[in-house]
């Protein structure tokens, strides 16, 4: 169906709310398969299916309306009483809806090609006529006001139609029916996709802006002063305020931009709850998912890139972790295993854990199958704690498993989860214990625009390490420096801390040669540590990311760039590489 320019208001919403509709009832769903006696949820069921048939009807959307006119049918029958929830029935419904958003995602993307929907008709009629030659054992539950009675049910209550569908019915597009107040609105970006932020956010940011030109107004008066010769004295005691002024306005725009960028992490995991479900059915495993903490917000651009690493670490934990019944049975555990996704803030991070109460890593398992596939060495392994054993899960070509399946046993994914978690400046780490669980934890920046960093000078130049995985600084003398197999190290609090000269990693002419002190920035990832062994320490700063691109962008150590306030480019240090570095180094030595 082609709309004209009129129209385009129309349809945009229709999309946005049919796809809000649909996520919630495949959630819907899901629940409903566990609690198959909860009326109220199988009747919200049925008016959003309902509720989308009537809005592709009005639209001419043919295909989604015989998609949704049949499941409706099924939907109905289970709301009289006349069929019951089991598995089968619900594969065919969530088949159906699964069929409706992508017909949905090919109006988004106009996509013109006929989608085959008569598969799934047939399976959703098959559900229907199977039913209709059997005896009904049960009459149709008596009425509640909440549950038509058969004879009610006959004729589907009225469509309740997406508000931009009944604005057009009551010829303005622009009018709604709610008398409620918005609380959301949609802005189109240029890219033609649409993006849904809270009013009140879009407010805040007006007053900022509002108060940005008051200042602006000031700064072109104290202009007019200046050039009139005002005394020095007032000039600097006005110009000093209006700079504290407008920083503190620039922070507070700076924070509402980036709430407008945020999204909750639950437009993520809404997915895995049937992600969960199909795959332990595959297995031959039961398994509950449990969600927490899914209206935690981060970038739009960090959602975007962390569902991939979930999907395999979640797939990983119901594969090669949670014990099939019988094995869970006979070491005292419940028959049905769980795994929980759980994110959270931690400062201007964000924490996503994947845990389960599986059967645990096996570090010697681990060991064993690293020196197979000759991944590490004797020597590299006798060098090694838990934690770092833990890791080598990490490492391409890496797998526990005796036989490859279409899940895992390829020695391919977990090194793709932690590259991507990196590309992302986050940090990956994995706790275990034997026989009773595992959990992965993912720290990411809450955006990939603005980081908190402090700065240091290697000789005579800046460079930017990211705050969020600094542990401490030192000023140390040269001649506190150990050497341990052929490396630089300090002794720090009963350890050996190892050292890395960023000067000679980066290749910087050394200026003096007579310093009294050097200053060590301690970096970490989870559970290990790095020297960085540098000039001068400059302070703490907020810098604006910006990509070295495509020539320069992998350099080893060096995540991006910023600008200063003097107009120089600062380079950003990648401590997760420059660890990873100096390990692949200290193996090179003892092998």
């Amino acid at each position: 169906m082609s709309l004209n320019t009129e129209d385009q208001e129309l349809l945009e919403g229709f999309l946005t709310e049919t796809t809000e509709l649909l996520e919630k009832v495949g959630d819907d769903l899901l629940a409903l398969e566990k609690t198959p006696d909860d009326v109220e949820l199988l009747n919200r069921i049925f008016r959003s299916v309902h509720t989308v048939k009537g809005a592709a009807s009005f639209l001419e959307f043919e295909l989604l309306v015989k998609v949704t006119h049949k499941a409706e049918d099924v939907l109905n029958k289970l709301r009289k009483g006349e069929i019951s929830v089991n598995i089968q029935i619900m594969d065919v419904i969530l088949e159906a809806v699964d069929l409706v958003r992508l017909l949905v995602d090919d109006i988004k993307k106009e996509n013109i090609v006929e989608r085959p929907i008569e598969g799934t008709i047939t399976r959703l009629e098959a559900v229907l006529i199977a039913q209709d030659k059997e005896p009904v054992a049960n009459e149709a539950p008596p009425e509640t006001p909440s549950v038509p009675s058969a004879k009610e049910s006959e004729s589907p209550p009225p469509a309740v139609l997406p508000q931009s569908v009944v604005a057009a019915q009551n010829n303005d597009p622009r009018e709604t029916p709610s008398a409620a107040p918005q609380t959301s609105v949609n802005i189109e970006t240029t890219d033609k996709s649409t993006i849904r932020i809270d009013v009140k956010r879009v407010d805040d940011l007006m007053n900022q802006v509002g108060e940005l030109v008051l200042e602006r107004n000031r700064m072109s008066h104290l202009n007019s002063d200046c050039l009139g010769r005002i005394n020095i004295d007032v000039f600097a005691d006005e110009f000093g305020k209006l700079v504290k002024r407008i920083s503190f306005i620039t922070s507070e725009l700076q924070m509402q931009v980036l709430k407008m960028r945020l999204v909750p992490v639950g437009n993520v995991f809404r997915k895995f709850p049937r992600i969960v479900r199909n795959l332990a059915r595959d297995l031959g495993k039961q398994a509950d998912l449990k969600i927490y903490g899914e209206d935690t917000e981060l970038d739009r651009s960090v959602v975007d890139e962390i569902g991939d690493p979930l999907i395999h670490l979640v797939r990983n934990a119901l594969d090669h972790a949670i014990e099939s019944a019988d094995e869970r049975l006979a070491v005292g555990k419940p028959r049905v295993g769980c795994v929980t996704l759980s994110a959270s803030h931690e400062g201007n991070n964000i924490i996503i854990s994947i845990k389960d109460d599986g059967r645990g890593l096996d570090p010697e398992k681990i060991a064993s199958k690293a020196l197979e596939k000759g991944i590490v060495t004797t020597e590299q392994l006798d060098a090694m704690g838990p934690k770092d054993i833990f890791d080598l899960i990490f490492l391409p070509g890496f797998s526990t498993k005796e036989k490859v399946s279409d899940l895992s046993g390829r020695g391919v994914g977990m090194d793709v989860v932690r590259t991507n978690v990196r590309k992302l400046n986050g940090i990956i780490e994995v706790k275990s214990e034997m026989g009773q669980g595992s959990e992965i934890i993912l720290k990411l920046p809450l955006t990939l625009a603005i980081i908190q960093s402090l700065m240091v000078e290697i000789e005579d130049e800046t460079y930017s390490i990211p705050l969020s995985a600094v542990i401490e600084t030192l000023r140390v003398k040269e001649e506190d420096f150990s050497s341990v197999g052929g490396r630089e190290v300090l002794r720090l609090r009963q350890s050996a801390l190892p050292l890395m000269r960023l000067q000679q990693r980066f290749g910087i002419s050394q200026q003096e040669n007579n310093r009294e002190f050097l200053y060590i920035v301690v970096v970490g990832i989870a559970e290990k540590r790095l020297g960085l062994v540098v000039t001068r320490l400059l302070g703490q700063q907020e810098v604006a990311i910006k990509t070295l691109g495509n020539y320069l962008a992998n350099v080893p150590g060096i995540a991006g760039s910023t600008i200063l306030g003097d107009g120089k480019v600062a380079l950003i240090v990648d401590p997760a590489k420059l660890i990873d570095v100096g390990e692949e180094e200290l193996f090179r030595q003892a092998s």
